[in-house]
């Protein structure tokens, strides 16, 4: 893993994950954040993974590209809650102020743990739960 000087272990094992997958990505060192998109079976996500190496954590979180209507969200709210029940890890939200949907999967990474697998498996959860769950919230969404 190659470790850029300023950063430390969290960022310096995200950073070793993606360019070992050479995923494209950007990276906002002041606001602890690395942003990238991808093109999943079922819709096209952007994904940004924010860290706090103080607090020892990392939270991946995935952006559908589609957005709920804000007068529309009440109908996808028991669609959340059954997602929200079914996975193990993470969840999936619609802000209440734009209709913005995220999946988050976080994880504590207390004595230092943090290792490229986990982030692998924090990305991987996040995207699938997106890819798996995005069909079920429109077609809530649409239903009469």
């Amino acid at each position: 893993m190659e470790m850029n000087n300023k950063d430390g272990l969290i960022a310096a094992t995200i950073r070793g994950f993606l360019d070992s997958h050479e995923y494209k990505y950007d990276f906002e060192e002041e606001k602890s954040c690395f942003s990238l998109g991808f093109t999943l079976d079922n819709d096209r996500v952007k994904v940004r993974i924010v860290y706090n190496e103080e607090k020892e954590w990392f939270s991946v979180f995935v952006y559908p590209s589609h957005a709920i209507p804000v007068k529309q969200i009440p109908k996808i709210l028991s669609v959340l809650n059954q997602v929200n029940y079914e996975v193990l890890f993470g969840a999936i939200y619609c802000d209440p102020e734009d209709g913005e949907l995220a999946v988050r999967c976080s994880a504590s990474v207390d004595d230092r743990s943090v290792n490229e697998t986990m982030v692998g498996v924090m990305l991987s959860t996040a995207l699938n739960i997106a890819d798996d769950y995005i069909g079920k919230i429109m077609k809530a969404m649409y239903a009469e």
